[in-house]
This record gives structure tokens, C-alpha cells and sequence, in this order.
């Protein structure tokens, strides 16, 4: 089983850097990959992994076109200075923190106007700027969106404002338009970009989320004593040898990781697709092989 698992997890080693993507069509030519490499890997992910390997079928309910763990990074960044003092003290730091966060953003929603988020306009204005795209339009709020690469590769994609969809995948996820149906709003009179933006990042929503108040409280010596008929002791457990770990275990190809990076856009190993010079890789074409580490050779 252990060889089994080895050789499946091999082949899914092409599948992450592509999930950005989130297309049927990419999911689809990764699966056949997959088919044809380890067959008897497919009944194994449809029965265990279905939920987990795959991130081109997530749902959109979330609203955002990224899978990460970035909002408990976030966390734990947030209270790093407090993570070693006693359960009560954490717990009372912790609900401070809190407490000032939803203050905060309370101030900031009562000098917001207009029905979108700012910010999210922001993004989109930024998004906006020199999009050289060929737009044809086929009746209604429909048309084609067209353009090249900067390798000149030629692209095309349909894009539906009055169902909010793209064939790229992106505006369906985020429910923020992307760059091909803001270039399309962009070509048409009297159609307001506010009006095809979710109302997930509306100002109403944002109100209404920091409408609460976490009451203040005293000092901890002025806490009611209570007794609960037990008395709760630590667990148990052997202190493991050495200082206890801090930073948590970075993932394969994450920045910082030791071992090599695979870029997103040719799949070559060695570089990211930041400063990628490669003609980007096509559904057809081979992938590059397989770069083993020592942890991958035990």
C-alpha cells in the first residue's frame, strides 16, 4: 500500500501547481494523466480523496479563488506573542485583540460609501489598466474576448454578463469579474462594473458583519471564584527532546521550502513562474520529468 500511495502521489505532484486554474478542461486532461500513468490509482482517489485532491471542483460558495491556510497563518501571526502564557491569559489576550479588531472596523464602516467595497473596486480599476484584448461582441451582453500571451500564444474566451460567467473559470469562483469580462464592461455604454461584483463584498455586508459589540471586563483578580467540583490538571506527556517547534512545516515548492521549485506556468523545476522565460506548457504537450528529493527516495 505504501508503494501504491508513492506512485499515485507522484503523478498528483503536477496537479498543484495547476489548481489556480480551476477549470474543468485542465482537471479533466490532469485525470486522463493520471489514467494512463496509474490506473489503479482512480478507484482510490473517487473513493477516498474526492473531497480532499482535487481543487478544480470545489465549491464557490466561499468566494474566493485561492486554497490555502492563509486566515490561520494570519491567526497565529496575531497572537505569536502571546502563545505561551496559561489557557485563561491566552484566552483573555485573545478576546482584547478581538474586541479592538471589531471596534476598529466599525470606525471604518461608518466612512464608507457606495454599495462595493473600495477595495474591491480598486482591484478591479487596477486590473483594468492596458488590457489589449479583441472583444466581439454576439448579441446582448454576450461576447467573444480574445488576445495573446506575451510568448504570442492566441487565447480566446466567452464571457456572459447577464449570467456573471467566463469560460476561464475566475469570475465564477471569485464572483469579482476578471480581466476578460471587465474589458468587455469596460467596452459598453451605460453599464456600471458595481452592478456585476457580488454582493458577498458589498458595504451592507460589511456592516453588518461588525455589527457586534464584545463587552469589556475587568482585570483577572476581580474574576468571580468558581468552583466546578474537579480539579483540572496538564495531560500527561513526555516532553519531547529539544526546543519545542515554532514555525509550522512549509509545503512543497512554497517559498522558503528547501528543494526545488517547480513554476506554475512551463512546470519546469528550478524557477517560479515569476520570472518564467519558457513558452508556457500546453494541455498536449509532455510533461517535464519527475526531480526526486532524498525525502522522496526513502
Amino acid at each position: 500500500m505504501h508503494n501504491f500511495r508513492k506512485k499515485y502521489q507522484d503523478v498528483l505532484k503536477y496537479m498543484w501547481p495547476c489548481a489556480w486554474a480551476c477549470t474543468t478542461r485542465m482537471h479533466e486532461w490532469l485525470w486522463n494523466k493520471i489514467s494512463e500513468t496509474c490506473p489503479e490509482a482512480i478507484p482510490y482517489l473517487q473513493d477516498n480523496h474526492k473531497h480532499v485532491w482535487s481543487r478544480a471542483k470545489f465549491s464557490g460558495e466561499c468566494k474566493v479563488d485561492y486554497v490555502n491556510n492563509n486566515i490561520s497563518e494570519c491567526f497565529n501571526n496575531w497572537i505569536k506573542d502571546f502563545k505561551g502564557l496559561l489557557v485563561d491569559n491566552l484566552v483573555d489576550m485573545i478576546r482584547g485583540k478581538i474586541m479592538e479588531k471589531i471596534a476598529m472596523r466599525q470606525l471604518i464602516s461608518q466612512k464608507l460609501e457606495g454599495p462595493i467595497l473600495p477595495s474591491v473596486l480598486n482591484e478591479l480599476k487596477e486590473k483594468s489598466r492596458n488590457l489589449n484584448y479583441i472583444i466581439k461582441g454576439s448579441g446582448g451582453l454576450k461576447a467573444e474576448v480574445s488576445g495573446l500571451t506575451r510568448d504570442n500564444f492566441p487565447w480566446r474566451h466567452a464571457v456572459d454578463l447577464e449570467g456573471k460567467t467566463c469560460s476561464c473559470g475566475q469570475w465564477q469562483i471569485s464572483r469579482k469579474p476578471c480581466t476578460h469580462a471587465i474589458a468587455f464592461i469596460g467596452s459598453l455604454r451605460k453599464v456600471k462594473l458595481d452592478d456585476y461584483v457580488h454582493d458577498y463584498y458589498s458595504v451592507e455586508r460589511f456592516k453588518a458583519t461588525y455589527q457586534f459589540l464584545v463587552n469589556p471586563m475587568v482585570d483577572k483578580s476581580q474574576w468571580p471564584a468558581v468552583d466546578p467540583g474537579f480539579e483540572m490538571g496538564p495531560p500527561k506527556l513526555e516532553r519531547a527532546a529539544g526546543r519545542p517547534r515554532v514555525k509550522r512545516i512549509k509545503s512543497r515548492g512554497e517559498p522558503g521550502k528547501r528543494g526545488p521549485y517547480q513554476c506554475k506556468r512551463c512546470f519546469q523545476f528550478g524557477h517560479i513562474a515569476k520570472g518564467c522565460r519558457e513558452p508556457p506548457t500546453e494541455l498536449g504537450d509532455e510533461l517535464p520529468p519527475l526531480v526526486l528529493t532524498k525525502s522522496d527516495s526513502r
